[in-house]
């Protein structure tokens, strides 16, 4: 029997910030570029209209090649979660739409325990996935450790 992979990535990481410091990273372009592609990828440009059905958009370069990730807001409710859709033109089918759906709680004073559930992945990338997630909030938790 063929076992079929689980298309959800989940990543949990305990950041050095209050949860209303790390949404605020969530949602401003110039933060978002430092911290957001696991790298050696990086964000080329950053397009954000951060409201319900407000559109995101990312531009990455990585190891020469370009590729953009793209959604919309579905849910942005300060300080505790952030719902957006994620769609990018490196998959097989650019069209599929995933699920990214960020919670932040308080963790100890001055903490936050954030939580990344990515669903919806295409087959056979979730494992990919949450590596990248995993790097990503690696990197924003030493972009709020130097801040």
């Amino acid at each position: 029997m063929t076992r079929i992979e689980p298309a959800i990535a989940v990543v949990q990481r305990v950041l050095p910030a209050p949860p209303e410091v790390v949404f605020d990273e969530w949602l401003d372009p110039v933060s978002l570029s430092d911290w957001m592609c696991p790298h050696p990828a990086r964000a080329v440009r950053i397009e954000l209209d951060p409201r319900v059905a407000g559109r995101l958009r990312i531009d990455i370069e990585e190891e020469g090649s370009e590729f953009s990730v793209s959604g919309t807001f579905l849910a942005l409710e300060r300080p505790g979660r952030i719902v957006f859709t994620w769609s990018c033109t490196a998959w097989a089918d650019p069209e599929l739409e995933s699920v990214v759906t960020v919670t932040l709680e308080p963790h100890g004073p001055g903490h936050t325990l954030m939580k990344i559930l990515h669903e919806s992945l295409p087959d056979g990338t979730r494992e990919r996935h949450e590596r990248g997630w995993n790097l990503i909030a690696q990197q924003l938790e030493n972009e709020l450790s130097s801040s």
